[in-house]
């Protein structure tokens, strides 16, 4: 693997994404934040892949007035109707509705879909890129430390240090979409996860 990530760090090169973004068909997401709680959690950067082996990191500064500005500039893209992936995406939806975001078009959740391809097996990213990938990814522990006291918050780190972690979760996770979709169809789970999974997930995450 020898991915382009890249770090959207200006108002320009932010312009540039979103107008990319709005072309797809479908798009990868993934919310960088504080906390694993989303009411508690402080939004630290947003990725986006439309493409296995590239992504874009985009930090958010930690002001409200300066998050409220990176994220208003993403707006057209998360309230399109272009199919939004993402790894436990309802955390996310819940995450941008605190910045009054409301996520919009058909969504995927690849966590729900393993879970209906494997119900015994865990659904964590690192675990399912190392079993249906064979990839190593970055865990998060390399980045903040392990948990405990000490453990440091994702806002303590330069945008730096967090891009090409947060660009691997995009591209992962649209990985694993790559190889879970057929999966889906070949178990006959088709219907289920997108006419009753993936409708529900909005109002499980709204209630």
């Amino acid at each position: 693997l020898n991915p382009d990530y890249q770090l959207i760090d200006s108002p320009d090169k932010m312009a540039a994404l979103c107008d990319t973004l709005l072309q797809a068909e479908a798009i990868c997401l993934d919310t960088e934040t504080t906390s694993t709680e989303s009411m508690r959690a402080r939004l630290v950067g947003l990725s986006f892949a439309i493409r296995e082996g590239q992504a874009w990191y985009v930090p958010v500064p930690q002001s409200r007035e300066g998050a409220s500005r990176v994220v208003e500039v993403f707006r057209p893209v998360y309230e399109s109707g272009i199919t939004k992936i993402g790894q436990n995406l309802k955390y996310d939806m819940m995450v941008l509705q605190n910045h009054g975001i409301t996520l919009k078009g058909k969504f995927i959740d690849t966590m729900i879909a393993h879970y209906l391809i494997s119900p015994e097996l865990h659904h964590g990213m690192d675990y399912m890129a190392e079993t249906l990938l064979n990839y190593q990814t970055i865990h998060i522990e390399e980045l903040i430390g392990p948990k405990g006291k000490k453990q440091r918050s994702m806002a303590e780190l330069s945008p730096q240090e967090i891009y090409v972690y947060a660009c691997e979760d995009a591209d992962v996770t649209l990985r694993l979409w790559n190889v879970l979709r057929p999966r889906l169809a070949e178990l006959g789970c088709e219907s289920l996860f997108y006419d009753i999974e993936m409708p529900l997930m909005p109002v499980l995450a709204y209630m």
